[in-house]
């Protein structure tokens, strides 16, 4: 009776501890858990500096999901085939196949769709979504100086980011392949917000990024294929889950 007893309390003590590490945060090199359901505001209160934090450009990632990697397999599956149509050794085969490369080496986890803000976790209760179990990262770093290039220009490029550039301003001091787009590009928020900006002289809307954007030049559509804005979108929305 005794060993049994003892056993249920094994289990018991065992069960604690599982559920008390089913609900962690990493933020700020620290690892924040929970034993219990917790609020957005509750994991922020906790962060050593939250007074340092770049609340425009702060994240929650889902670590143990795998949605993200999901999509970069059918972006993935989508170039491929597209390589397949291209020549050997030709420019759009080298091109393509650069860029497939490129994005098999994005490191990923899937964002929540939230906006991180500690005063709005704390006034607003629609901006204070709740936590039950999971890993997640959080993402609460002071403002970056830069907006980042990635498209078809070779490798990937991070320039200083000036509050009076636009995005075509930005694009000038990148050298694009003749593939990429001359009308449109993408522009992907640190908020995680993507949108399709007109950079061409009929339709420039002279749009000016965030720092820590990252704009995406895309594939020109009518060199390649119809399925080509398809995959233009794919790229853009998986830029929203890469680190």
């Amino acid at each position: 009776m005794k060993r049994h007893l003892g056993c249920l309390l094994a289990l018991c003590l065992l069960s604690q501890a599982v559920t008390a590490a089913q609900l962690s945060f990493n933020a700020q090199n620290t690892i924040i858990t929970f034993d219990k359901p917790v609020k957005l505001a509750e994991v922020l209160a906790t962060l050593p500096d939250p007074h340092s934090v770049y609340w425009a450009g702060a994240e929650v990632y889902e670590l143990d999901s795998p949605k993200a990697e999901a999509q970069r397999a059918d972006v993935m599956q989508l170039l491929a085939n597209l390589i397949r149509r291209q020549s050997s050794g030709s420019a759009r085969h080298t091109l393509l196949s650069d860029l497939y490369r490129d994005i098999s080496d994005w490191h990923l986890m899937r964002r929540l769709n939230i906006d991180v803000d500690f005063d709005q976790a704390r006034l607003n209760p629609k901006r204070n979504p709740g936590f039950v179990s999971g890993r997640y990262y959080i993402k609460a770093k002071p403002s970056m100086q830069s907006v980042s290039l990635v498209g078809p220009i070779g490798a990937q490029q991070t320039l200083a980011f000036n509050n009076a550039s636009t995005v075509r301003d930005y694009l000038e001091q990148a050298t694009p392949a003749d593939s990429s787009d001359k009308d449109y590009v993408y522009v992907i928020e640190p908020d995680g917000k993507v949108s399709k900006q007109g950079i061409a002289y009929w339709n420039n809307t002279h749009y000016k990024p965030m720092p820590g954007s990252v704009i995406y030049l895309p594939l020109q559509t009518d060199l390649f294929s119809d399925d080509i804005e398809q995959l233009n979108d794919h790229i853009a929305r998986l830029l929203q889950h890469r680190m």
